[in-house]
């Protein structure tokens, strides 16, 4: 399972959408943090690459994709006392941007994650996460969804 979500949030580092114009300096300091953490995270220096990410967070609060990045070196590490702070993160990401679908697809594949029982309020978040996703044309969510739909029908997410 951790090999999975190493596979997942590796694809969707690398597939962020990054501005090629910057408005100043400080946007283009805070894309290459953003540029660092994925390298780093990808060469499986995921404590080096969180720094990183930290460091996107402390430059720039308001900023979303500090917390993606945040979120997805938690999810990655695959360390469960580490799992509710990646809730967080990717919850702050979403409340900075509602349509920010990529935060919708991680926070729900943590969630699948996470010790839960079946239709719990945890199960309930998971399946909305990801359909909010897969619904707004999320290619990632379109390609789990795809591949999982016994997994899907099984934990009761209705509605692919």
């Amino acid at each position: 399972m951790k090999k999975f979500f190493i596979l997942i949030a590796g694809n969707l580092l690398l597939a962020c959408n990054i501005p090629l114009v910057y408005s100043n300096e400080s946007d283009l300091n805070y894309f290459l943090k953003n540029n660092e953490a994925i390298k780093l995270i990808n060469e499986g220096k995921i404590s080096e690459g969180e720094k990183k990410c930290d460091e996107m967070i402390e430059m720039y609060p308001e900023g979303k994709l500090g917390y993606l990045c945040k979120g997805s070196s938690l999810l990655i590490s695959g360390l469960d006392n580490r799992k509710e702070e990646a809730l967080k993160n990717f919850t702050q990401a979403i409340e900075i941007d509602p349509e920010y679908y990529e935060a919708y697809f991680l926070r729900g594949i943590l969630q699948f994650s996470m010790a839960r029982k079946s239709m719990s309020k945890i199960d309930r978040n998971a399946c909305k996460d990801i359909k909010k996703a897969y619904s707004n044309g999320y290619q990632f969510a379109i390609d789990y969804v795809k591949n999982n739909k016994s997994f899907l029908k099984r934990d009761k997410c209705f509605g692919f």
